[in-house]
């Protein structure tokens, strides 16, 4: 069985729903699961047993359903010492059945952090006083920014200030097997790394607001969520963008001698070793071929192609990105990254615009190659 930990990230939580999604699809059996902050709701949220309800609640979400944004008076909240935290505990009542929960055979741990003993609080389904079970949910994702929430006369916050990836409540329990969500926030993160094996999911992606949520940034968070675990797990491959295979193709096959020495020629080494390695290490084992595969992700990053579709192939990609130049090229409005990406630059403007922009020069150097490789010059 699996120890799942799912991290706090407040809105960007959409994206553990996906995971979830992908978890279950592929049967990964889940023994345990512990959650911070938005992990606890939605580790809660998952023992309901009804992932496609738990879905279709996360994208009814709005910008003013966790604050209403439109009504902020910023000396009110500080007055207040925060936001209201009413209108969240009210809806994790409504919808966290507590019998359910606590009848489904998966373990559930959350984190949260007692003010008034100062000392965190790691507490498991039987550790959880009968009734108090949204309550401590909401303990857990009681962010800074909102009133401080009060538990029999105890005030707690949220737990990210102590544990925001809870693997060790997993470890204490027995397991070994790990999965771990990292929405990439600024709470306080334990070394991750023991004696057990761990596969962490994050995303490359910006997963945007931690506090207001809307319903597109929702929708594309879910869906890199279910992306990203599919390809954690080996389903597909790919950094920024999703492929079934990496089969190559003519345009896209490993680099030739003369082009390696074309781009040595060109670029500062430190381009290489800071935008480009880590898109490598997802590619395969060939490194040219895995630089042509960078290149062509960051080109399709640069001009804004989908990356939450999955492509058959990276040649599939490079026909999305071809496309789309001659879409752009159609458009006599240019943006000024479509113009820079497009021009013939020399090697000292290249060179320039690598330190300013690196992505933009890789973009426009795999644009110049594959041009090469198109009519042979």
């Amino acid at each position: 069985m699996i120890g799942l930990a799912l991290g706090g990230g407040g809105a960007r939580g959409a994206y553990e729903i996906g995971v979830l999604r992908a978890l279950d699809q592929l049967k990964i059996p889940i023994g345990a699961i512990t959650g911070t902050s938005i992990g606890a709701v939605n580790a809660a949220a998952y023992l309901l047993g009804d992932l496609d309800g738990i879905e279709a609640i996360w994208r009814s979400l709005g910008r003013d359903s966790l604050i209403t944004y439109k009504d902020i008076n910023i000396p009110e909240v500080i007055r207040k010492k925060g936001f209201d935290f009413d209108k969240l505990l009210g809806f994790l009542k409504e919808i966290l059945n507590e019998e359910t929960i606590r009848k489904n055979p998966v373990d559930l741990g959350l984190v949260t952090y007692n003010l008034t003993t100062r000392e965190p609080v790691v507490l498991f389904k039987e550790d959880i006083p009968a009734g108090k079970l949204a309550e401590y949910v909401g303990a857990s994702a009681n962010h800074p920014s909102f009133q401080r929430l009060v538990i029999d006369g105890e005030a707690y916050i949220d737990g990210a200030v102590y544990d925001n990836i809870p693997v060790k409540p997993l470890v204490d329990r027995g397991y070994r097997d790990i999965i771990a969500v990292n929405l990439k926030t600024t709470g306080s993160r334990k070394d991750l790394s023991g004696p057990y094996h761990l596969l962490e999911i994050e995303s490359r992606h910006d997963l945007g607001s931690i506090l207001f949520p809307d319903p597109d940034t929702i929708s594309r968070n879910i869906r890199y969520g279910y992306l990203d675990t599919l390809k954690a797990l080996g389903q597909l491959h790919g950094s920024l963008y999703r492929f079934r295979t990496l089969e190559d193709s003519a345009l896209l096959m490993a680099l030739s001698a003369e082009e390696i020495r074309f781009l040595r020629e060109t670029l500062p080494p430190s381009l290489l070793e800071k935008t480009l390695d880590g898109f490598r290490k997802d590619s395969p084992a060939d490194p040219d071929y895995g630089l042509v595969l960078a290149s062509l992700e960051i080109t399709a990053e640069v001009l804004h192609v989908d990356s939450t579709v999955i492509y058959p192939s990276p040649r599939d990609l490079l026909d999305e990105v071809l496309l789309t130049i001659r879409q752009r090229m159609a458009d006599r409005k240019l943006p000024l990254s479509d113009r820079i990406i497009f021009k013939n630059l020399d090697s000292s403007a290249l060179k320039a615009l690598s330190l300013a922009t690196p992505k933009l020069a890789v973009a426009n150097l795999f644009l110049t190659l594959l041009q090469k490789r198109m009519i042979g010059d």
